[in-house]
């Protein structure tokens, strides 16, 4: 912020006497600060990000991705919504997470067995043609923790006796019941309450 400061502080005594500039000289300073004031504006999301779930499906003839899940250090979460969608005007529904919903996340997601969960986990159910990805992101100290599940489907894993890690189960339950409150709006498939989903097995 120092540096941007300097070049605002350039920038406004270009043309005092006593110093004067070239139009190169103040091309230079107009890109420094713009790409100065972008890098901040980008450090600033990141730090605010608790978790983040970048949803892609995909299938022989096209690809889509989107944010399905954000939650930020101030118990706001957004999401990109899929049943009405405008692509002229593709906007993120907000709410804000109750306290104690918030206070349970955070502290769950900083829990050692989920800091300690693999990178990657990956399902196939005989359908090669088309698929399914989640990339999650969870704040980790002053860094961040990445897996990435690849055809996520915990109830059929269990019936096909491929079962995930509690933690991923508990994680992909909260991501869900969340996105839900989000976009106020019914999930592809009812994750949460629907036979066999996420309140049947506890969580």
């Amino acid at each position: 912020m120092r540096s941007f400061r300097g070049l605002i502080f350039m920038w406004r005594h270009r043309g005092k006497p006593g110093n004067p500039m070239k139009r190169s000289q103040v091309s230079l300073l107009l890109l420094l600060s713009l790409t100065c004031s972008s890098l901040t504006g980008t450090q600033e999301v990141k730090n605010n990000l608790l978790l983040e779930v970048i949803q892609t499906t995909y299938d022989v003839t096209r690809k889509e991705t989107l944010i399905y899940l954000r939650v930020y250090t101030d118990g706001t979460a957004e999401a990109h919504p899929m049943r009405d969608v405008d692509f002229r005007t593709l906007a993120l529904k907000k709410i804000q997470i109750a306290p104690s919903e918030f206070a349970n996340l955070r502290d769950f997601l900083r829990s050692p067995k989920v800091q300690n969960l693999d990178p990657e986990y990956r399902r196939f159910w005989g359908n090669k043609d088309f698929g399914q990805t989640w990339q999650v992101t969870i704040a980790q100290g002053d860094g961040e923790k990445s897996i990435l599940l690849v055809n996520f489907q915990p109830f059929l894993a269990r019936t096909r006796k491929k079962p995930y890690p509690v933690e991923v189960e508990k994680l992909g339950c909260i991501v869900w019941e969340l996105r839900a409150k989000v976009i106020g709006e019914p999930l592809e498939r009812d994750y949460v309450g629907g036979i066999g989903g996420c309140r049947e097995l506890g969580y």
